[in-house]
């Protein structure tokens, strides 16, 4: 504990050192006597003030009022022997914590602990504001994200499945290297949306088995392309690494998180490196990491010759809206948000540091690498292909309507397509036996997917249901489709809408 006593008494002081020292034996004690000292000491980070009330050419309450305006949650405590009762209830009246008359020194000690207690809560109910204000923003940012998140999923959908069409159209080897890289942008569009709309929802993203060298190599290419000159971005990605399960939007997300960490550590240049390699734990090397358990695993680590960190910033790194970032430049949720997606995904993740040595995070994730021969081996999917069947298409999106159309009529599917409920109907009624499948958005003016369905199903029962949105209402009950339906969120790649067009076609009619 650090007090500044502002005494200019040398024997009143050191009778008081001497009273808080068999008190608290390790505590600091800066005596000061007038008020070019206190302003010299007042910005040192004290944990209280002690203070005479009548010093020569200064004042006990003019040191209240400079240290309430440089410091005004450190408590501030009146010990003197001239203070009245009047002039104390003033102090007090001014934002003195207590007074305490000098002789009656019993009662320091126990002023000073309740003034000290009563800080502690005023910061800890300070604190929790500042985070309940914070949770606020970020419920609001959530909101904000919802109401664009189906707009933004319509922007991509089309994209994400005019690719293909592209591709077959353009199979040379320069426009395939365009278009990878634009289903791979439109497919990490879509994946954010998907986690930020996760995040405010408190919905976890699904995982897949990923080949992680793919992933690690397209994050390689990022930060050499968009971090300053000044670092140098090393990499040792083998390519026989095992294959892991994992959201691959939040897997990026974590290594992009520690790449940016390592950048903003090293602001005069230095060495980022990115390593993968397979490793198999035994009970004691799973032993020495928390978490972990003995097994195959995939550990990836981001190195950097940076500051480091000294031992109370490492000590806090994983507490949410902790930062050592100026402001506007960190909101402090990285590192726990790292952490907590790796737990989610069943893993591990040791840091070790050195203060101007640099940083390592090292992530341990379960691996399968008994898939790994099995994903090399199947090769890509097969495309289903339609047989001549009838599809009505109903979308208010221009995009999304005329994209899903040609990709269907391109796999051997013949379409129909309404830009509402009602143009859709009036569509289907005249074919209602020919119809084999509806593909529907459930948000259309004048007439919704939902009754859409009901619509058709009251002059087919048998027609094949697919409804389709970008909302990101995960809840919304009108997401689950009726016996001999799917639902499919936008976006979704071409593969997808025709796997599952081709699997509710094949179904046996419902009864």
């Amino acid at each position: 504990m650090k007090i500044l006593h502002l005494e200019d008494n040398p024997a009143d002081a050191e009778i008081t050192q001497a009273v808080f020292l068999d008190e608290w034996p390790d505590c600091e004690v800066t005596v000061v006597g007038n008020r070019q000292d206190f302003l010299r000491e007042l910005p040192r980070g004290h944990d209280l003030i002690l203070s005479d009330f009548n010093l020569i050419n200064f004042t006990g309450l003019e040191a209240l009022q400079l240290a309430r305006e440089k410091s005004p949650a450190v408590p501030f405590v009146f010990f003197s022997g001239t203070i009245g009762e009047e002039r104390a209830l003033d102090a007090l009246r001014s934002g003195a914590t207590d007074y305490v008359i000098k002789d009656r020194p019993k009662r320091l000690i126990p002023a000073i602990q309740r003034a000290l207690n009563d800080a502690k809560i005023a910061r800890e109910r300070e604190a929790a504001k500042e985070q309940m204000l914070r949770v606020q923003r970020l419920e609001n940012i959530g909101m904000l994200a919802a109401g664009i998140a189906h707009d933004f999923n319509n922007v991509l959908a089309p994209i994400l499945m005019g690719i293909p069409l592209l591709r077959m159209r353009h199979p040379g080897p320069n426009d395939a290297k365009i278009l990878a890289n634009m289903e791979s942008s439109a497919g990490r569009g879509a994946g954010l949306v998907k986690q930020i709309l996760g995040f405010a929802h408190g919905v976890a993203g699904e995982a897949q088995l990923v080949q992680p060298k793919h992933l690690l190599r397209e994050l390689v290419d990022v930060i050499t392309q968009t971090f300053p000159r000044t670092l140098k971005v090393e990499d040792e990605i083998p390519a026989n690494l095992w294959p892991i399960k994992v959201n691959p939007t939040q897997f990026h997300q974590v290594l992009l998180n520690l790449c940016v960490n390592a950048r903003d550590a090293m602001p005069n240049g230095g060495a980022l490196t990115l390593r993968a390699a397979n490793c198999t734990l035994d009970e004691v090397g799973a032993a020495a990491i928390e978490g972990a358990k003995p097994g195959p695993y995939l550990a990836i680590e981001v190195a950097d010759t940076g500051t480091g960190m000294p031992p109370e910033v490492l000590g806090r790194i994983w507490e949410p809206f902790f930062t050592t970032k100026a402001p506007g430049r960190g909101t402090g949720l990285g590192l726990s948000t790292v952490r907590s997606i790796v737990g989610d995904h069943h893993g591990s993740i040791v840091v070790q540091t050195q203060p101007g040595r640099g940083t390592t995070f090292q992530i341990f994730l379960p691996a399968a690498p008994e898939e790994a021969a099995n994903a090399s081996a199947a090769g890509p999917l097969a495309i289903p292909r339609g047989q001549g069947e009838l599809i009505l298409v109903a979308d208010d999106s221009v995009q999304v309507r005329e994209v899903t159309c040609a990709t269907l009529v391109e796999h051997g599917y013949r379409v129909v397509a309404a830009a509402n409920g009602t143009e859709a109907v009036a569509l289907f009624a005249p074919r209602s036996l020919e119809v084999r499948m509806v593909v529907t958005d459930l948000d259309m003016p004048e007439l919704d997917g939902t009754a859409l369905v009901k619509v058709a199903r009251t002059m087919n029962p048998a027609i094949r249901v697919l409804l389709v949105s970008g909302s990101a209402e995960v809840n919304d009950a009108r997401r689950q489709p009726p016996p001999g339906g799917k639902f499919l969120s936008k976006p979704f790649t071409a593969e997808a809408l025709l796997s599952t067009v081709h699997t509710l076609l094949q179904e046996a009619p419902t009864t």
